[in-house]
This record gives C-alpha cells, sequence and structure tokens, in this order.
C-alpha cells in the first residue's frame, strides 16, 4: 500500500486536472479530479444527450423479443448497480471522505445516468433485434476508466473510511463487468418468430461486428464445401433492391436542375448514412497511425534512461499503449471500410435497379442492348472501385498535414523539403489525373462496341457458322480487341506515371531531406531523429501514395458516374395513343407493392424466381375493365408515323378502324410498312400527325421475329401469367405443340436457349404464338406469326385460334394479324390494305373487296371453307400429352440451364500463375520480377545505410557527408527507376499481351464451340467472359500483380531488418508465418469462391438485362414491364449477396492481420523493455521499431493484395477452364486438303447418313441420297422430320455418328468444316444481318467490288430502298429493313458468294408473294447452273424441281419426280400436297 510522501500536496494535486502526478504514487496516475470528470462526468454526458432520442426511436417499433430469463437478470443486475452508484454518492458526501470538489457531484452524475441506462437498456432489449451499441460501447469504455479511478482511490486511502469507499467501487466494477457480459449477449434465439430470419449481421452484437465473428459461419462453410448462392447470408433490409429503388427514385424525381455531376451527388445522399458513420472511425484511424512515430521516440528515449521504478512504470504505459493504438488501429480500420463496403453495396444496388428501369423505358431507337450492358457492368464497376477509397482523400491529407507538423518539430526548416518533394508528387498526379476521365471515356466506348458485336455475334452463332463467317467474325471482333488495347495503353501509361509520382515522395523525401539537414543544421544526425524523421516520411508518403491511387480511382468513377447520369436523362418512351385504358400496375392490384417503402415484398426467402405472381389478379382485373360503350378494339385517324420523327413518315394518311371482337387482316408487298404499322397500334411509333385509340390496355402480342428468354418452353409459354393447367392443355393443342413436347426428352421442361436457339424456327413461333394465346388478352396483334409453318400445322393453328369455334373467337379476342400470304383473306372480317409508299389503299371486308377489282381481288380468291377435319390431332383439348409428359419430367430431374460450364476450383493452384506467364511470355515476366526485386532492395537497404551514417556522423561529425550522401541518392534513383521498369513492364508491355491473347482464346473457343453448347449454355454467362473476366485481367490483376510482388519483396526486406535490429522478435517470426499461413488458407478457400460466385450471379443478371432490351415491344405489348422489373430486383439481390460478403470477408481479413501486427508489435515493446540496459544498441531497437510500423502495413497489404490476386485470378482460371472444357467442333483428321475451285460441279451424295445433336438423340437414321450436279432437290416432310438436320449435315453443324457424305466425290468428313460452309451457299429462314456497314454485310469476306454488291442488290430489288436511306456505307441498321427485305438480303449475299450449290432452308417461308416472286425468279436465273437442295413448305415452290425427296422420322420415305409422285394418290408427297391444298382452300 504506497501513501503519498507530502499528504497536503498530494491531496492538492488530486484536485486539479492533470496526467502524471509528480511524485505522488509513484507520479504514473492520473489526479482524482480528471478521473471525476474528464472519465466520469464527461462520458455519462455524453450518453445522457443520446438516450431521449434513441428510446423515443425505439418506442415507435414493435416488440421484437419473447419473454426469457435474461431480461429480468439484466434488470436485476442494473438495478443492484444503481443502488452501488447510491450508495458511493452518500459515502463521498460524508465528512470523513477525502474528496475533491466535484466528488459528490460526479457521483450524483454517474447515479441519474444509471437510472437512464437502465430505461435504455429496458427498450433496447425489447425493441431491438440486436445488443445496443450505445450501452455496450459505454461500459466498456466506462470499464477501463473505472479501473484506473479504483486503482488511485486504493492508492490514495489515508484511512479505514475511504477504504470502504475503494471497496465499494470495486465491487461496483464487477456488477459493471457482469453488465458489461449481458448486454453483449445476443437475442437471436428469443427473438419473435417474424424476425427470427435476420441475417446475422442484423441481430450480431458490439463485439461480433467489431470483430466480425459473424462471418465465422461462412468461412466454415466455405472451407468445408463448394458455396453456392444459398449458402450466402441473405442481405438486411437497408441493401434491399426494392427498397434502394423506391427511395432514390423519389428523390431523382425531386431533381429539378441538374449538372453532370448531381447524379453522384444524389448517391452519396441516399447512401449517406453508411458513409457518414465510417468517418469517426477514419478519424480514428488517423490518430492511431500519427500515435505509432510518437511510440517510437518516446520508445527509444526511454531505452536509454535508466531502470528503475519510474522508468519501469513508463514501459508498462508504453506497453498499454501499444496494445490500445495497434488493437484501436485494427478494430477503427475494421469498421470504417465496412461502412463504406455499405455504403458502395447500396449505390451499386440503386444505379442498377435505375439503368434497368430508365433501358425498359426507352425508346426503340434509343435502347441499345450493348451501350446500357456496359453501363451496367463496366460504369458500375469503376463506380464500386472508385468509391473504396473515397474516405482516403480528405483521410490521407489530414495524415499528411499531422506528419509535416511532426516533421517540422523533428527537424525544422528542414520539413520545407519533403513537403516540397509531395508538392511536386501531387501537383505532377493531379496534372495526371486531369486526363483521367476523357481517356477512360475513350476506353470504355472501345468496350461497349467490343461487346456490342460480341452479342451481336452470339445471337446469330447459327448463322455465321451456316455462311462460314467465323474467320471473318474471328478476324472483325479480335480487330475491335486491339483496337481497344490501343485506345487503353494512353490510360494505362497514365497509371504508370501516377505510379512513379506516388513512389517519388517515399523515395526522394529522405534523401534530399537528410542531405539539406546535414548542410545547414550545426547538429549531427542521431540514431533517434534518423529513425523517428523516417517514420514520419512513411507517414507522409504512404499517405500521398494512397492519395494519388484514391484520386484516379475517383475521378474514374466521376466519368462513370457522367456516362450514366447522360443515359438516365435520355428522353424516355412516349405513347402517343390517347383514350387507351392504362395498364394496371402491381400497387393497383394490391397484392405485390413493386416500388414500396416498407419492404412487404420479400424477395429474399427463396431463390427461386416465380413469375406468375401478379397474374392472375392482372387478367382478372382486365377482363373486368374492359369499356363496353368502346365498339371498336382500335382506331387511326389520319395517322402519319415515322420512325425519327424529324424525317419523312414511312406511313401516311393512315386511317383504320378495328371493329371489337372482329378478325383483321392487314396485307401489302414487302417493305410496305405493315409491322410499323403494328407497331404504332402498339404506342412504339412516333406519331407525327392524327390520333390512335386502343381499347384495350394491355395486348397479346407475337412479333415476326419471335422473341424468347432463356427457360423452359413451360416458362416462356406461361411468361408472368399464372399457371392454369387445363388452359395450358388447350393452348399446347391449339397450337400444335403436342407432337413437339412428346418430340423432347424432357418435354415442356426442356430448355430453349437465349433466344430460343434450340428450336426450330417452326417451334420458336408456335411457342411465342402460344405465349400470346395463354395470355388471355382482349386484343391479340400477330406480326407473320403462321408463316414459317407447314401447310398441315397452318390449317390446324388457323382453324383451332380463328375458326368458328376457335380459342381467340370464343373468348370475344379481337385479332390483328399482318401477313404475307393472302390465303386467308377470304376468313377474315376485315382487310386493310398497304400500298408500297405507306398508304392504305383498300379497306374492308372480304366480300366487299373482292367485287372492286382492286389488289384483294387480283388474288382471284375462293370463299372461305370453315369445315375443318384435323388431320394430325385429336379432336378435343386433351392434357394427355401434357400429362406423359409432365410425369415424364417429374422421373427426370430438371434438365439444368449450363451458365457455368467447368469445376469450381476451392484452392489455390500453381499452374494458372503458369498459365497466365505463358501467355504474357517468360522474358518480360522475370524482366517485371527483377525490376521489382531491385526496387524493394533499392527502398529497404536505406534504413541499415542511414544507421551506419548516423554512427558515423556521431563518431565523426560532417566527416563523410559526400560519401553516405552520394550512394543513398544512387539507391533513390536506381529504386526509382526499377519501379518505373516494372510498371511499364507489366502495364504497358504485358497486358496488352495477356489481353489479347485470352480475347484470342476465347474467341477462338466461342467460335468453335458446336451447336449443342450454343443451346444449353446462356449467352449472358459467354458473354460474362468477355465483359468481367476480360475487364479483370486488363485492369485489376496486372495493379494486383505489381502490388503483390513489391509488397513480398517488402516484407523480406522488413523481416530481414527486424531480425537485425532485435534477433527475439525473430524468434515469432515462423508462429508469425504460420498464422499467416493458417488465415490465408481459411480466408483464400471462401474468397476464391465468392469471386466466382460474383461472376457467376452477374451473368443471369445481364442476361434478363439484354433479353428484357431486346423484347421491349413484346414486354410493353403485354404490360409486364413490372414483372420483368420484380425479376430484376430479384437477380440484383442475388448478385448483391456475393458482392457484399466479398468485401466482408475482406474486413476480416485485414482485422486478423492487423491483428497479427498488433501482436508482433506488442511483443516487441515488450521485449525493449526487457532488454534495457543490455548490449542492444538503440539503432537496432530503431531499425526494429520502425520497421514494425512499415512491417505492420506491409504484411496487411501483402496478403490483401495476395488474396486480390488470387481471386482476380479466378479470371484466368475461368477463361482457362472455359476454353479446356468448351470442346470444339473441329476432330482430329479434319484438316484435308480443299482442291482450289471445290466444288466446281457440285454433285452431293449421302451414304447411310445418321446424325445426332446429342449421342443418345438421333435424327437422322440411315439416309442414302444422291444428287446429280446441277440437279434440283426438293426436301419436304412434316414438322420434326429431320428436313432442317439434313441440310445442316452437309454444313457440318450436327454431329454424323455414321456414314458419309460427299461432295465432287471429296468426302466432306475429312474436310475443315469452315472451309466447307464458305464454299457452300446457305439461306435461311431465320435472316443473318449483323452490326456493321450494307457493304460488310453484303460481303463479310471483302472478296468483291461495290460494282457486284450493287449488281447483287439490283437483282433481288433492294438497291432503291437502300439508295433511298444511304449507300453502301451506311450502317445495315439505319435502312430498316422489312423481314422479306433482309431475306432478300441474304439471296442477293448468296449471289456474292462462290460454290455451285445453293441449300434453302426454308428461305421463302414467311414472306409476302411478291417477295417471293422475286426470290424465285432470281434463284431460277441466277442459279439455274447451281445444285439446289431446298426445303420447302410452300410446295408450290418445289414442284417446277427435279426431284423430291420426303423424309419423315428422320428418314427418306420417298423420292421421285414432283408429278410422278403426284400422280400417285397413295404417295407421301401427293398427302402432303393434298393436305396443303385443302388448308389453302381451294386457293
Amino acid at each position: 500500500m504506497a501513501i503519498s510522501r507530502s499528504g497536503p500536496s498530494c491531496r492538492e494535486m488530486d484536485n486539479t486536472v492533470r496526467v502524471g502526478m509528480g511524485n505522488c504514487r509513484g507520479g504514473f496516475d492520473f489526479s482524482l479530479l480528471f478521473e471525476e470528470t474528464i472519465l466520469g462526468i464527461l462520458p455519462i454526458s455524453l450518453i445522457l444527450i443520446t438516450i431521449p432520442f434513441r428510446v423515443w426511436q425505439l418506442s415507435q417499433k414493435r416488440r421484437k423479443v419473447v419473454g426469457s430469463w435474461m431480461l429480468p437478470v439484466k434488470l436485476a443486475a442494473w438495478f443492484f448497480f444503481l443502488g452501488l452508484q447510491i450508495a458511493q454518492t452518500v459515502l463521498w458526501a460524508m465528512p470523513d471522505a477525502d474528496r475533491t470538489s466535484v466528488s459528490v457531484a460526479s457521483s450524483a452524475v454517474l447515479s441519474v445516468g444509471t437510472l437512464f441506462l437502465v430505461v435504455l437498456s429496458y427498450s433496447e432489449h425489447t425493441r431491438s433485434v440486436r445488443p445496443s451499441f450505445i450501452l455496450n460501447a459505454y461500459l466498456l469504455c466506462s470499464l477501463l476508466f473505472d479501473v484506473a479511478h479504483v486503482r488511485t482511490l486504493w492508492l490514495r486511502y489515508t484511512n479505514t473510511y475511504n477504504e470502504v469507499i475503494a471497496a465499494v467501487t470495486t465491487v461496483a466494477i464487477g456488477v459493471k463487468t457482469l453488465l458489461v457480459v449481458l448486454e453483449a449477449v445476443e437475442k437471436r434465439d428469443i427473438l419473435k418468430t417474424e424476425f427470427a430470419g435476420y441475417p446475422p449481421e442484423a441481430t450480431a452484437g458490439f463485439y461480433n461486428r467489431a470483430l466480425f465473428w459473424w462471418l465465422n459461419p461462412l468461412f466454415r462453410i466455405g472451407y468445408r464445401n463448394v458455396l453456392s448462392i444459398k449458402d450466402l447470408f441473405v442481405l438486411d433490409r437497408v441493401l434491399s433492391s426494392e427498397r434502394l429503388l423506391a427511395m432514390f427514385e423519389e428523390r431523382w424525381s425531386k431533381v429539378k436542375s441538374k449538372s453532370p455531376n448531381t447524379l453522384q451527388f444524389q448517391c452519396f445522399k441516399a447512401a449517406k448514412w453508411p458513409l457518414l458513420a465510417a468517418v469517426p472511425a477514419r478519424a480514428c484511424v488517423v490518430a492511431f497511425n500519427f500515435c505509432q512515430p510518437l511510440l517510437l521516440t518516446r520508445s527509444l528515449h526511454f531505452f536509454d534512461e535508466p531502470v528503475n521504478s519510474a522508468t519501469n512504470n513508463t514501459g508498462y504505459g508504453l506497453i498499454g499503449a501499444y496494445i490500445l493504438v495497434y488493437t484501436g488501429l485494427a478494430i477503427a480500420m475494421g469498421q470504417y471500410q465496412h461502412m463504406t463496403y455499405r455504403g458502395i453495396t447500396m449505390v451499386r444496388g440503386i444505379l442498377v435497379t435505375m439503368l434497368y428501369k430508365k433501358a425498359s423505358s426507352l425508346s426503340l431507337n434509343e435502347a441499345d442492348p450493348a451501350n446500357s450492358l456496359t453501363l451496367m457492368s463496366a460504369d458500375v464497376e469503376r463506380i464500386t472501385n472508385g468509391w473504396q477509397t473515397m474516405h482516403e482523400i480528405w483521410g490521407n491529407t489530414c495524415e499528411m498535414g499531422l506528419a509535416i507538423f511532426l516533421l517540422e518539430r523533428q527537424l525544422g526548416i528542414s520539413c520545407v523539403v519533403p513537403v516540397c518533394v509531395a508538392l511536386v508528387a501531387l501537383v505532377g498526379s493531379l496534372v495526371a489525373l486531369s486526363f483521367v476521365v476523357s481517356r477512360q471515356a475513350k476506353w470504355l466506348e472501345a468496350i461497349e462496341r467490343r461487346i456490342s458485336s460480341t452479342g451481336s455475334m452470339l445471337g446469330s452463332i447459327k448463322g455465321v457458322k451456316m455462311l462460314g463467317l467465323q474467320d471473318s467474325f474471328m478476324k472483325f471482333v479480335h480487330g475491335l480487341r486491339i483496337e481497344e488495347l490501343d485506345i487503353s495503353k494512353k490510360f494505362r501509361t497514365l497509371l504508370v506515371w501516377n505510379m512513379g509520382f506516388a513512389w517519388l515522395t517515399r523515395i526522394f523525401a529522405p534523401i534530399v531531406t537528410f542531405g539539406v539537414y546535414v548542410a545547414i543544421s550545426p547538429n549531427s544526425l542521431t540514431v533517434s531523429r534518423v529513425f523517428t524523421s523516417l517514420a514520419l516520411f512513411s507517414l507522409l508518403s504512404d499517405p500521398l501514395l494512397s492519395l494519388v491511387m484514391a484520386l484516379m480511382s475517383f475521378f474514374g468513377s466521376v466519368g462513370s458516374f457522367v456516362r450514366i447520369q447522360e443515359f438516365l436523362d435520355k428522353e424516355e418512351h412516349v405513347d402517343h395513343r390517347r383514350d387507351v385504358p392504362r395498364i394496371p400496375s402491381l400497387e393497383d392490384l394490391g397484392e405485390a407493392k413493386l416500388l414500396s417503402k416498407s419492404g412487404d415484398l420479400d424477395l429474399s426467402k427463396s431463390g427461386d424466381l416465380d413469375l406468375s405472381s401478379n397474374s392472375g389478379s392482372v387478367e382478372s382485373f382486365k377482363r373486368g375493365s374492359t369499356s363496353s360503350t368502346l365498339s371498336n378494339a382500335a382506331t387511326i385517324q389520319n395517322g402519319s408515323f415515322s420512325w425519327d420523327i424529324s424525317k419523312e413518315p414511312v406511313l401516311k394518311d393512315i386511317s383504320l378502324t378495328v371493329p371489337r371482337g372482329s378478325f383483321t387482316m392487314l396485307i401489302g408487298p414487302s417493305g410496305c410498312g405493315k409491322s410499323t404499322l403494328l407497331k404504332a397500334l402498339l404506342g412504339e411509333i412516333p406519331c407525327a400527325e392524327g390520333k390512335v385509340s386502343l381499347s384495350s390496355p394491355s395486348v397479346a402480342f407475337c412479333d415476326q421475329t419471335p422473341w424468347h428468354m432463356n427457360g423452359t418452353i413451360k416458362d416462356s409459354i406461361v411468361a408472368m401469367s399464372e399457371y392454369d393447367p387445363k388452359w395450358y392443355a388447350t393452348v399446347i393443342q391449339a397450337c400444335a405443340l403436342e407432337e413437339d413436347l412428346g418430340q423432347f426428352p424432357r418435354g415442356d421442361a426442356s430448355i430453349i436457349g437465349s433466344k430460343g436457339i434450340a428450336l426450330s424456327g417452326g417451334q420458336s413461333q408456335r411457342i411465342a404464338l402460344a405465349r400470346a394465346v395463354y395470355a388471355r388478352r382482349k386484343m391479340i396483334i400477330l406480326d407473320d406469326a403462321l408463316s414459317g409453318l407447314d401447310a398441315t400445322t397452318e390449317s390446324h393453328i388457323f382453324h383451332y385460334l380463328f375458326g368458328h369455334f376457335g380459342l381467340l373467337r370464343e373468348t370475344g379476342t379481337s385479332i390483328i394479324i399482318a401477313s404475307s400470304s393472302v390465303k386467308r383473306l377470304p376468313y377474315s372480317d376485315h382487310i386493310v390494305v398497304l400500298d408500297p409508299t405507306g398508304r392504305i389503299i383498300e379497306q374492308g371486308s372480304f366480300s366487299a373487296l373482292n367485287k372492286t377489282g382492286g389488289y384483294v381481288s387480283s388474288f382471284g380468291l375462293g370463299g372461305p371453307d370453315w369445315e375443318y377435319k384435323s388431320k394430325r390431332f385429336s379432336e378435343s383439348p386433351s392434357s394427355s400429352t401434357l400429362d406423359s409428359v409432365d410425369k415424364e419430367t417429374q422421373l427426370k430431374e430438371k434438365q439444368p440451364l449450363a451458365p457455368e460450364p467447368e469445376h469450381r476450383e476451392t484452392g489455390g493452384d500453381l499452374s494458372i500463375y503458369t498459365y497466365y506467364i505463358n501467355a504474357i511470355g517468360w522474358g518480360p515476366a522475370m524482366v517485371f520480377i527483377v525490376a521489382m526485386a531491385v526496387f524493394v532492395f533499392c527502398l529497404s537497404f536505406p534504413s541499415i545505410w542511414l544507421k551506419w551514417w548516423a554512427r558515423s556522423d556521431t563518431a565523426e561529425p560532417k566527416q563523410h557527408v559526400g560519401y553516405y550522401l552520394g550512394i543513398y541518392v544512387m539507391l533513390g534513383v536506381a529504386a526509382m527507376l526499377a519501379l518505373i521498369l516494372g510498371c511499364w513492364q507489366m502495364i504497358i508491355t504485358m497486358v496488352p499481351k495477356s489481353g489479347e491473347t485470352f480475347h484470342r482464346k476465347l474467341l477462338t473457343t466461342v467460335l468453335s464451340a458446336p451447336m449443342l453448347f450454343f443451346s444449353t449454355t446462356d449467352s449472358g454467362a459467354i458473354l460474362n467472359r468477355f465483359s468481367q473476366d476480360l475487364q479483370l485481367i486488363d485492369m485489376e490483376l496486372p495493379i494486383a500483380a505489381i502490388n503483390t510482388v513489391a509488397t513480398f519483396f517488402l516484407c523480406l526486406a522488413q523481416m530481414v531488418l527486424i531480425a537485425v535490429g532485435s534477433e527475439y522478435a525473430a524468434i515469432s517470426f515462423p508462429l508469425v508465418l504460420g498464422i499467416l499461413f493458417l488465415i490465408q488458407k481459411l480466408y483464400l478457400r471462401t474468397s476464391r469462391q465468392l469471386r466466382f460466385l460474383d461472376l457467376e450471379a452477374k451473368a443471369p443478371l445481364y442476361s434478363h438485362f439484354t433479353d428484357c432490351l431486346q423484347g421491349l415491344v413484346t414486354l410493353r405489348a403485354f404490360g409486364w414491364q413490372h414483372g420483368m422489373e420484380k425479376k430484376n430486383i430479384e437477380l440484383l439481390d442475388q448478385s448483391q449477396r456475393p458482392f457484399y460478403f466479398m468485401f466482408a470477408i475482406q474486413r476480416w481479413l485485414t482485422l486478423s492481420l492487423d491483428l497479427l501486427v498488433a501482436g508482433i508489435a506488442i511483443l516487441l515493446i515488450v521485449l525493449v523493455v526487457i532488454l534495457r540496459g543490455t548490449s542492444l544498441g538503440a539503432g537496432s531497437v530503431g531499425v526494429a521499431l520502425l520497421n514494425v510500423i512499415q512491417f505492420s502495413q506491409s504484411i496487411k497489404l501483402l496478403v490483401t493484395f495476395w488474396t486480390n490476386l488470387e481471386t482476380h485470378i479466378g479470371s484466368i482460371l475461368r477463361i482457362k477452364q472455359f476454353t479446356q472444357n468448351v470442346k470444339s467442333e473441329d476432330r482430329p483428321g479434319e484438316d484435308g486438303d480443299v482442291p482450289p475451285n471445290w466444288p466446281q460441279n457440285g454433285a452431293v451424295t449421302f451414304h447411310s447418313i445418321s446424325a445426332a445433336y446429342r449421342p443418345e438423340e438421333p435424327v437422322l437414321n440411315e439416309v442414302s441420297l444422291s444428287v446429280k450436279a446441277g440437279e434440283k432437290v426438293g426436301i419436304c416432310g412434316r414438322t420434326g422430320s429431320g428436313k432442317t438436320s439434313m441440310i445442316m449435315s452437309i454444313f457440318r453443324m450436327i454431329e454424323m455418328t455414321s456414314g458419309t457424305i460427299t461432295v465432287d466425290g471429296i468426302d466432306i468428313t475429312r474436310l475443315p468444316r469452315r472451309e466447307i460452309r464458305s464454299r457452300i451457299n446457305g439461306v435461311s429462314q431465320d435472316s443473318l444481318l449483323f452490326k456493321g456497314s450494307v457493304r460488310v454485310n453484303a460481303d463479310p469476306a471483302g472478296s468483291r467490288s461495290d460494282q457486284d454488291i450493287l449488281n447483287a442488290l439490283k437483282s433481288v430489288k433492294l438497291l432503291p430502298a437502300i439508295e433511298e436511306k444511304g449507300d453502301l456505307d451506311t450502317d445495315i441498321d439505319e435502312i430498316h429493313l422489312s423481314h422479306g427485305q433482309k431475306q432478300l438480303f441474304c439471296l442477293a449475299r448468296a449471289l456474292l458468294r462462290p460454290g455451285n450449290i445453293l441449300i434453302l432452308d426454308e428461305a421463302t417461308s414467311n414472306i409476302d408473294t411478291k417477295t417471293d416472286e422475286i426470290m424465285q425468279r432470281v434463284i431460277r436465273e441466277k442459279f439455274c447452273k447451281h445444285t439446289i437442295l431446298s426445303v420447302a413448305h410452300k410446295l408450290d415452290t418445289i414442284l417446277d424441281y427435279d426431284r423430291i425427296v420426303v423424309l419423315d422420322a428422320g428418314r427418306i420415305v420417298e423420292t421421285g419426280e414432283p408429278y410422278a409422285l403426284l400422280s400417285e394418290p397413295k404417295s407421301h408427297f401427293s398427302k402432303l400436297y393434298s393436305n396443303a391444298l385443302a388448308a389453302e382452300d381451294d386457293e
């Protein structure tokens, strides 16, 4: 028991506010008044200010917990503690108490404060799902303060009475410790049922969140198993995309005047709470960072002090300070970064939902999927990267200011020198930064062009392969990639110079400063001054380095915000129709409030996406809301319509009336504007003049080119409607899909692929038609939806849907059909005829128009025959086929869509790094590594060199300045040159090499993949490789590689220097490295999987976005925007989970590493305290302590950069696995030489061919056929008979399982597939046009002259249409070709291609009579000497052919001359022709 030597003086000192008590209590203590005011009254006062607001806030919320033992125990402990506080107040008030002037007041305030804390504890326990932050923070801090207070009371007591006060205070500390434990206990087990599903972070307590313990279950799962999205915790309500959209949309709509940075400012305001919550934590990081050099200075002074009890107390204080500073730094850093990333996640949710909402409301002219996708992927990615370091901008500025202040105290006027060096570096960086936005914008535009072309290529991959254009597309798309890398070089050069400027201060500030100091200061360099200054230089240069990088990223994000804002400010689609009832939204139906403020719609409980939740009510609403007063379904009065309002209208003087419940047909020659008129009725085309009215708020629409989203057949038909099994079965039968579903191995659970690529043309059209019928709208608009069907199927569908007792007739649906065929005109109630100039020339009923001698009567059509007998299907709707399909589907596991064709690795693999190095070359890689090693040596060795210099300067002042300074300068220059060389080598030399190599491998793999791959793999997943993965390889990976290699060498150097300074500290290295190994092993397994999940979860999000933009007309017609928006929100919420947790586990890692560094620093200071007075020199201690400060940063950065590198290298792994797992369609042995003019004659022979898309699903069986040179062969048969498969086998787009095909006697299985396709001419039902000019589309190979192209276009009567809107250099999209004109264009392309074989795959199936005539004339005139194989539904077009081949079930059942077969009534061809004639009603 220690009593002060001088009683009165100690009592007087206790009555003042002071730190340190001189000779009293060993001097190592606070005064009693300081403890009572600063450590007692101040904290409780701050808490008392916040308690009323918090209690009021909690009172507005519902009770969250059920009854349990915890509440009474807490309250009992609090009341006991309150009793002890009151007892202390009474004791301090007694005369015998040795008190200060505020002892009684302080105790009384604490008693009142405790009462308030009781109220807060009760409110927090009952009405909050997590333990109280306020209570836990106060109890922890006050407990530490109370420990210091009770120590003082025991050390100063002068009589027994004061001992009682000390004893009561000690008991109070014990009770407070119990309260600390009780208040920290989490409430997950006692939450009410509706709150029990909250994610762990939402219910985590103070200590749990501070140390990120809530992530431990995720690490356990990630370490033991392969992670999936479902394994990740659901995000809390604050991060719900639905809530974010509702909140931000309201905020954005209130903005009146906008500057270029308005969006960025509004996003900051929307995410202000987590972003502002990071500010105090970042301020603590600044404070703790600057405690480090102060502690270093004090430690070095302490080391030279004599060993006695007073200095021992100082040593213990230093140990406590090191614990506080390093632990505090670890926790503050973790919390600041975590709150920042929460804000970033919110901003990402806001931007993606806003982009989707805007994109879905754009006009058709503005809707560019590639541009929108680039904004959603590349630009949002830049923003999330740029905002990660936003707090570093002000934090680093503060740190630099403090460093300059402390340097001035150490070095006097010499401190101006490093400040000047820092200013030069900063100004140089800012100059470079001024170019960032513009150069990045150009780079992003180049990325956009490449992604757009890649997406276009993937969408038309069937046509690309059929025409043998793989090499052309390889050259074109890869050329765009090389152009993009060239454009990005300017931006990447900025990165290198920025890196140089950023390190300028770190390298040259100490050199110049010490040089100036030695020159102008009379004092010699001392060890203490050298190492304290070096620590401060480190704390000046590190923030500057960080600041420059932060500014670089932030400026990049500013540019992306501007691009996104420009997109959000685009003109929206304006529906020019009038009197159209508003499409009911989800809010109207009261079923699901899509934009609710409170987040009632829970999208996170199920991983499945339910698309049918709203449709039943929508349907009933629509059926009940149709006004009976409107007698017409649609009306146009004096309408003129144009795609561009500033140009000449496409349709002029349009006046038409569509009677309610009628069957209206719209006809006219190809290119007259039929599709445009339908889109005008849908409100998609600007109305220059006149008025459009519709009676129905939403319309079932089937486009000429069917629109499909990837999914099952059933999903595609049901879409956003409710599933009704009976209605579904009826629609399936009416649309003639029963046989098709029976042929699919998995029935209606079969995946159709992106854009329905797995379907034939007829199946695709019928499924789209079934979707329109299934939706049960009061109006249905069909754009030539029956044209691609054979006569029997078309007749079945027509009578089942539009006949007297057809589904649509019975439901009173108003039907509008634009048709290229006129055979159904007699069945229509109303006919509208357009002429080539876009005007209506006839309008009325068939009987009236047939008598006028006009366009309709010119076809000589007879009357309608309503008597129809089904020739293929059962008479009554039955679900028997579906039942069998459903049962089969139930027995089999649902066919998965394969977006990711790779096995996901969870551990590290050296082969990935060698794969990367092979791509960039071993030479450049070794130059880079050596340069980084030299850089680090020249950066680290100077601390030893300075120690020698200081020792020399102390022994012989100013004698060897030139020698030491000269070598110091040389080391600095070498470091800078090595850094620039290394960075240049990586960023300028190696990035283009890797970028070009990996893109070429990806593109080669995709272009060589078999068609089966595209039907089973989502196009979004493929496109993700070309966007996300390549972007990571271009931007993130090289920076991560530079940082990792440099920091690895730096850590090695610093460990050597710490070991040199303190061999005892070096003993801990094996343990430290062991812990590091365990941390990274645990972390990396989960981290790499989360990176995979992040990339995987983005693919369906981007696919959905692209699908929505491509189907805008269809979605808006049906009124399905809300349902699609809901699905987008669900997909975004799924994507947000790996995105958010990837950042969260990084915080766990940095916290673990910071705590490890804290352990090293504490061990080192303990050794310093213990080993004082030994032979250990101050210089060695300085080297060790300085390098601990630097090592703390370096080791943390090393593991962070390395794990970043490991997660980014995942993109290389994905590309490696993709290129290895996706097998090429080219087989060994397919490399035979092709004769120069082959096929010279054009003779084709099938020798017992069997073929299949999958080995277990044969489509051709033992097909044998010999076609002579110049022979014209027509191929026909019912749907699914194998016609297209037979054609595809010639192009080698289907795998032959047996037999051979010879062309001019050469076995084509021995020739390269691309060569075969480039030599054989093909025109398919789906017209292939890709992004580019008219010239490039007509002659992709670039082998023909402009005159040849013009002649070909003239032959097919397209030249006037093209010359009217441009020339050969005009973009094909700007010509606005109709569907029929596109087919003519494809025929013109065939005229320009070499070869003597022409293959037509239903090329004339969905065009009007006039276009058909042009095509038939061109085929007979221009290809008269060619061998022609033509698959046809219109049997009339092949009656003059030399031979007919009839297929059924993949076999040839009949061959012969057309008229010979027709003369045999029992022949298959005769039956097909008779059915077609019957279907055409004696036309």
